[in-house]
């Protein structure tokens, strides 16, 4: 068989139902399968601190971290939550808050509950032993088919496809997929071609290997192909065309949104903080109080009061403190979801008033900075908090003054 013949790209137009899978040749599955593990052994990241074993609570965790999150990123806060909650049942039996704390600087915090949920579920009806098979893992909260593929195939050996960012661009310019990665139809047939191509013996390894692949050698720009192992069979390359691909549609620009947050400090030096309800994004969390001024709402910071009242109104609704408004003090931008924010914080003090949650929060307080490091916070407010402690002479020092 003549080598451009070995792999033929499925023609999207014309799936059969009887005939679902990509047609791949057992040749060339055989010699990618084996060029790709030669290369694992020789040049895979051993190092991952999730790579040290094949745990599958550890690999449990290290995936669902690694969604949204990059891998340099990711090892650190690994290390940190497998030490605060090194099995199933530590983590099925910890305070939400405590999660949330460990968790706290990763971002996307779903995921942190939603593992915390799968915790129960393994505890309760897999006796603190995560599940080897594979219906099961798709079964508990937060695990959809990469996860579940992940897990399978790493910790219990089993023959299960993966598809995320690295390694379905790697299929993508083996197969010289021209289709919109983000179709639909490019993900089933991806997923085929994945459930076709992984091995029966070392799975896991070769999971690993080919998002390995992905991350250090077949990269989104500038496929460093001479140094590919599989360079010979892909078929973008054969044909020129590993920078043109993986194609995908244009991502929608972010929404710009503008915040405005009070650092508020009482005759104690302390500064006004509230913590969200249940039910809104980054529930639990605690921050300085924020209105909404403009864009489209992330968080769905609910008011009865409107955008066209005066801040300090808003302000009061919000937190039962009325505040002298001051100048601004500091600007940070952030993303969240589809959103980039601005959020200005301005300088207030204390007029009166109790402290009353308004909508959408579950406590309204005065907490010094130090008292704010063990409880979960935004990281907007973990920057803000960073600011205000390296610049004291922003803030009034304590003192008599009006009552908070």
């Amino acid at each position: 068989m003549h080598r451009s013949e070995r792999l033929q790209r499925p023609d999207p137009a014309s799936d059969d139902p009887d005939n679902p899978e990509p047609d791949l040749d057992p040749t060339w599955l055989a010699s990618v399968r084996r060029a790709l593990l030669d290369w694992y052994d020789r040049e895979g990241r051993a190092d991952l601190p999730w790579r040290r074993d094949r745990d599958p609570f550890k690999v449990l965790v290290s995936e669902v971290m690694l969604v949204q999150t990059t891998v340099a990123a990711a090892g650190p806060f690994f290390e940190r939550f497998l030490s605060r909650f090194p099995t199933p049942n530590a983590l099925a039996s910890a305070d939400e808050a405590d999660v949330l704390k460990a968790w706290e600087g990763l971002g996307y915090y779903r995921r942190a509950r939603l593992l915390q949920q799968a915790a129960r579920v393994i505890v309760e009806q897999h006796d603190g032993q995560v599940p080897g098979d594979p219906e099961a893992l798709r079964r508990l909260p937060g695990v959809g088919r990469y996860i579940a593929g992940a897990v399978a195939s790493i910790a219990f050996d089993l023959p299960e496809p993966i598809l995320e960012a690295n390694s379905q661009r790697v299929l993508a310019r083996w197969l010289r997929w021209t289709e919109d990665l983000r179709s639909t139809n490019s993900q089933a047939r991806l997923w085929k071609a994945a459930a076709r191509i992984v091995p029966p013996n070392h799975p896991g390894r070769f999971n690993q290997a080919i998002m390995d692949l992905g991350a250090t050698v077949c990269t989104p720009r500038s496929p460093r192909c001479l140094a590919c192992p599989v360079a010979d069979s892909c078929l973008a390359r054969r044909e020129g065309m590993q920078d043109e691909l993986p194609k995908r549609s244009a991502p929608i620009p972010p929404l710009e949104v503008a915040e405005t947050c009070v650092l508020a400090v009482d005759d104690q030096g302390r500064f006004l903080v509230v913590q969200r309800a249940a039910g809104r994004l980054w529930e639990g969390f605690w921050e300085f109080p924020t209105v909404h001024q403009s864009g489209v709402d992330p968080a769905g910071r609910g008011s009865a009061v409107g955008l066209v009242d005066p801040l300090d109104l808003r302000f009061r609704h919000l937190t039962g403190i009325s505040l002298a408004l001051g100048e601004p003090l500091h600007t940070i931008r952030y993303a969240v979801t589809k959103h980039r924010v601005t959020l200005s914080a301005m300088a207030a003090a204390p007029l009166g008033g109790a402290p009353t949650p308004g909508p959408g929060l579950s406590a309204v307080e005065w907490r010094s900075i130090a008292d704010l490091d063990p409880l979960p916070r935004t990281g907007a407010t973990r920057r803000l908090s960073l600011w205000a402690s390296s610049h004291p002479e922003a803030f009034p020092p304590p003192g008599p003054g009006k009552p908070a």
